[in-house]
């Protein structure tokens, strides 16, 4: 691996406890806005503070960030009243090179036939451009945006897109915005044909492109080659989005992690040849970046903090995993990580038994058997026999000892991925 790929996640951290806040627009109030907005900007800068705590320094904002951005609704100069707040989380993200960028929704389509929706897509773009301007500034952050739809007439549709972006859209808009191939509609072809007419760069994304094939006589780095060749140098590193197929889902549905045998394996098909940066879409979003970030770049310490939250959860799972786990880090100074991946993605995507999880729920409650009231520990008996008799799941037992962390401080059990999985 003679380049290090940059690796990135989507939108929320689903370990800090902090989401962003929106509201129905009956209920919206300046006061309320005022609110949201505070409060979601507060939760960006914990965002970022963890991801430089761990290492991230690439990560897609929420485009929700500043409810009804784009809407009539919202008549705050929001950029003006909370100006200090921007200035704060730029420095963060200009100090620590911190590449960010955004995916405006579905009902963002600039090739619609209702010119309505497309006026409404070209103010969507304007506020997430001006999220960029004030957040950092740089040309290197993106705007990703899909297609749109094809009404019948896929040509037809491809020349609406064509005609607005190159006569329509600001500059400012265009110094951010990117492309992607989607699963259903536009092909990576179709998506070099836009580039080829409007010289927008684009993004491939490897599953929606398992999805939705096009170029079949090319090998899988020269269609990589080819989508990343429509970068400037302006733009920065090409990013690349990545994803794994969930088991018996509809095809294109994202996986819960992500397994890091075959992730290595699609890196070495697709992106080992380039320098880029990925970003993952995922649903357990900053794990998954921890792990494959590991495989890039490995820590020791790293590891062992990883084994530490990842522990009552695979005992939950296997005791035979559990035990293999703790003796590779007894008897290795140096644990390879792509080793305790395997046995971690292997243990969780199998199945766990009522007496497996009654183990880890008794090793969890050992924290508070000395300090628990005594209503809490005929709780949580009582919980324990319900889930026997099968008459609970282990979600909310593992929701009770959660809360129970956060009464009595235990630090090691509120960094734990058992408890915490339950609350995301």
């Amino acid at each position: 691996m003679s380049i290090t790929p940059r690796i990135g996640y989507a939108s929320l951290n689903i370990d800090t406890h902090a989401r962003f806040r929106t509201c129905r627009k009956d209920d919206l109030t300046e006061t309320l806005l005022r609110d949201l907005i505070r409060d979601n900007l507060a939760t960006l800068d914990a965002m970022l503070d963890y991801n430089i705590k761990h290492n991230n320094y690439f990560f897609r904002i929420s485009s929700s960030l500043i409810p009804f951005g784009s809407s009539p609704l919202n008549t705050l100069n929001w950029s003006h009243e909370f100006s200090e707040y921007f200035t704060k989380l730029r420095t963060k993200i200009q100090t620590h090179q911190i590449r960010i960028s955004c995916h405006p929704g579905q009902y963002t389509v600039l090739n619609a036939q209702n010119e309505a929706v497309v006026a409404a897509s070209i103010d969507d773009l304007r506020y997430h451009a001006q999220l960029m301007e004030l957040l950092s500034g740089d040309a290197n952050h993106k705007i990703i945006l899909h297609v749109g739809g094809v009404y019948g007439d896929k040509e037809a549709a491809m020349r609406r897109f064509i005609n607005v972006y190159n006569h329509r859209l600001p500059e400012i808009i265009k110094k951010y915005l990117v492309i992607e191939n989607d699963d259903r509609l536009y092909t990576v072809a179709d998506i070099l044909y836009l580039s080829e007419k409007t010289e927008v760069p684009l993004i491939y994304d490897n599953l929606h492109h398992l999805v939705n094939p096009s170029l079949e006589t090319l090998a899988p780095q020269e269609i990589v080659a080819q989508v990343i060749g429509t970068w400037k140098e302006d733009d920065g590193r090409p990013k690349v989005h990545y994803s794994q197929q969930a088991y018996n889902k509809r095809p294109g549905a994202h996986t819960d992690t992500i397994n890091l045998d075959q992730f290595i394996d699609d890196y070495e098909l697709l992106y080992s040849q380039f320098d880029l940066d990925i970003m993952l879409e995922v649903k357990d979003k900053n794990r998954s970046f921890i792990k494959v970030n590991q495989y890039f770049n490995p820590s020791q310490l790293v590891l062992e903090q990883e084994w530490a939250r990842y522990k009552y959860l695979i005992m939950s799972y296997s005791t035979h995993a559990y035990n293999e786990l703790r003796l590779l880090f007894r008897e290795n100074k140096i644990v390879n990580p792509v080793a305790f991946y395997h046995v971690v993605d292997q243990t969780l995507a199998g199945p766990t038994t009522i007496g497996t999880q009654i183990n880890a729920l008794e090793h969890a409650w050992g924290y508070f058997k000395h300090h628990a009231s005594s209503a809490e520990q005929k709780r949580f008996f009582s919980y324990l026999e319900a889930l026997r008799a099968e008459t609970v799941t282990i979600q909310p037992i593992t929701k009770f000892l959660y809360k129970l962390a956060m009464k009595y401080q235990s630090s090691y059990l509120l960094e734990s991925y058992f408890l915490v999985s339950s609350n995301t």
